[in-house]
């Protein structure tokens, strides 16, 4: 499967044991060094690169034109061209496709509004109120978002998010929610999108991979210096 992997496809990197909990980094195909090796963009955080360990193990998500591979990958060092960094990367397992969609998670701060909404056929009315937040990060499966709308886990949102100009509506199921008394937002929620269409999921995918673009445009000064 490594075979299917080219230059310029994306990547989501994340600790094995942090597989599950949405610590993940984008990065993306820089060149093919040799079997089961290659050279990849270092993450970018909030503007910052992101060194991550040599020492421990990770887990590997690819974006090919065959699908999603996944594989158990170290990290063998790091280097700087033309004043890009880039980190190489040793695949440990001969990879396996992806049959469910899993989508990496875009750290982020943009704004979102919300209403909760009502099954139909179900007890109750739908409110009207519209809530605001912000987005903490953001993937094709769902959303992190902290906000003072009370919302029980479990409930429904219809959320509305300015994406490149244009407004992404989207439902929402919230998964479970955080108390936070003596924040400037008292709750945080993780919320899973529901019924998206692929073409809407890809605009969520195609939003975070022209983000990072940027962030590395705007820190590759800053890049060569910090290498």
């Amino acid at each position: 499967m490594f075979g299917s992997i080219k230059v310029g496809d994306r990547l989501e990197i994340s600790l094995k044991r942090d597989k599950d909990t949405g610590k993940a980094y984008v990065s993306q195909v820089e060149k093919i060094l040799g079997k089961n090796q290659l050279l990849a963009q270092v993450p970018i955080s909030y503007g910052q690169l992101v060194r991550l360990s040599v020492s421990d193990y990770y887990s590997c998500l690819f974006f090919t034109e065959s699908g999603m591979l996944i594989f158990d990958a170290t990290i063998m060092g790091y280097i700087t061209e033309e004043g890009s960094n880039f980190m190489t990367l040793a695949l440990k397992t001969t990879g396996e496709k992806v049959q469910r969609r899993e989508f990496f998670r875009f750290m982020c701060l943009l704004p979102i509004k919300f209403s909760v909404v009502q099954d139909p056929g179900t007890p109750g009315e739908p409110s009207n109120a519209i809530h605001e937040g912000v987005i903490k990060d953001l993937g094709g499966g769902g959303v992190r978002f902290v906000s003072n709308g009370v919302i029980s886990e479990g409930a429904k949102i219809k959320c509305v998010v300015l994406l490149n100009g244009e407004y992404f509506v989207a439902v929402a199921k919230i998964l479970y929610k955080q108390v936070f008394p003596k924040s400037i937002y008292k709750y945080q929620y993780r919320g899973m999108f529901i019924g998206l269409l692929p073409s809407e999921q890809e605009r969520i995918v195609q939003f975070i991979f022209n983000e990072q673009r940027k962030n590395l445009r705007r820190t590759g000064v800053s890049q060569s210096s910090n290498a």
